[in-house]
């Protein structure tokens, strides 16, 4: 779930002085447009590219916070030439806003931002909206800073209108859209980055037919310009063509009076931190069990180890181990081991899993083998809770044995 940092508010009475004063022409080059239809709502599965109309709910273990949060929209939409030739470029700061939580485990997991389109719609029979977005670490407003791209990508067939139109005929459908990552991407608290390169083409001239509404660098209901420590300045890089700084521009030089609201709007979602734990028992209280289990934390974004080992009442003697876990496979944790099916809400595994054998060589005195387990960073496997223990074969007078066990819950450190 979303917590969110302000309200989301279209704000009509605070922009009304600039009245029909927005440029309106049908040739290509900025375009600015006041903006007071009503918002629908629509998500993207990333990692899929299923797009659901309307409110999506989710069960997950985890929750999100804002880290970013931009979308105190304006009632304007922006928009310049369409068919990739201009792409905007906006700075921010991300992770050290006012009220934000400080969130460490630093990876967007999704975005959201509102748009508007005057292609018609897909379920219409038209190509739907495209546009081509991108993330960035390190971005400096004015260009010539170094960057790294987090993620950058092309989204077509986004929901539009019913017929096709332009934004200079006010024939066009605007959405607030959340798009979810499959594998959240790693996004660095700081100076970021982030973009609108304008795909497709309105009916008339060559403006671009999707574009964005725009937000303002603070509270647009607020007086005067208050820092809300996010970066945002009331400016954008114009690159046309793309790779090519042709301005870095403000309402208020298009304008001639003081404005906030030069800023494409944008919020970016990350994991919420949760602390892991983790309890290991029964090989504290003598006789110590033979054959203690040990493993680490499971933490998102790491390794997590397991390992069984043979105390001196087996030294020397081999042992085969098969490791029981109650959480479920392909979830970061290794398959079930082969011939042996997962029962009763368990599953068996073991390092040898990966090379196709049945369980783990254990010899006395060896100081034990293991498992490590590259853990992704979903958040769905937060907060889940784990357990694991070893049947150990061991032959001879020791027969079969139990391990010690290990258990604890999932978390971002």
């Amino acid at each position: 779930m979303m917590v969110p940092k302000k309200s989301l508010i279209l704000a009509g009475a605070a922009l009304a002085l600039f009245g029909a004063s927005a440029s309106a022409q049908s040739q290509s080059g900025k375009v600015f447009q006041r903006n007071n239809k009503p918002l629908k709502s629509a998500s993207i599965d990333l990692a899929t590219g299923t797009i659901t109309r309307g409110p999506v709910v989710s069960n997950r273990a985890g929750t999100t916070v804002a880290d970013f949060f931009n979308n105190d929209l304006s009632n304007w939409a922006g928009v310049d030439t369409g068919n990739g030739f201009c792409e905007w470029f906006d700075a921010a700061t991300k992770g050290t806003g006012f009220a934000q939580p400080g969130n460490n485990f630093n990876f967007m997991n999704d975005f959201r931002f509102v748009y508007c389109s005057a292609e018609k719609d897909i379920s219409l029979g038209g190509p739907g909206g495209t546009i081509k977005m991108g993330f960035y670490e390190g971005w400096t407003s004015g260009g010539g800073a170094a960057t790294t791209a987090v993620a950058v990508f092309t989204l077509s067939g986004l929901p539009a209108h019913t017929i096709s139109g332009d934004i200079t005929t006010g024939t066009f459908s605007c959405y607030i859209i959340t798009l979810t990552f499959g594998t959240p991407v790693a996004f660095a608290d700081g100076s970021i980055g982030y973009s609108w390169k304008f795909m497709d083409v309105g009916t008339v001239g060559l403006l671009g037919a999707t574009f964005p509404v725009m937000s303002c660098i603070t509270s647009c209901t607020g007086v005067g310009v208050v820092a809300d420590g996010q970066g945002m300045i009331d400016f954008i890089d114009q690159y046309c063509p793309p790779g090519t700084l042709r301005s870095h521009f403000s309402f208020k030089t298009l304008f001639g009076a003081p404005v906030i609201f030069t800023t494409v709007s944008m919020e970016i979602d990350e994991p919420a931190d949760f602390a892991a734990t983790i309890a290991l028992y029964n090989n504290t209280i003598a006789p110590l069990n033979a054959f203690p289990l040990t493993a680490s934390k499971v933490i998102l974004n790491t390794t997590w180890t397991l390992t069984v080992g043979v105390g001196p009442a087996a030294a020397g003697k081999p042992a085969t181990a098969f490791i029981f876990s109650t959480r479920a496979a392909g979830n970061g944790f290794p398959a079930t081991a082969a011939g042996l099916p997962a029962t009763a809400g368990r599953i068996m595994i073991s390092g040898s899993n990966l090379l196709g054998g049945g369980g783990l060589t254990v010899t006395g005195g060896t100081g034990g083998v293991g498992i490590a387990a590259p853990i992704p960073p979903l958040i769905a496997l937060i907060a889940v809770h784990w357990a694991s223990q070893a049947v150990v074969v061991a032959g001879g007078a020791l027969g079969i044995k139990l391990s010690s066990a290990a258990e604890g819950t999932d978390g971002t450190f």
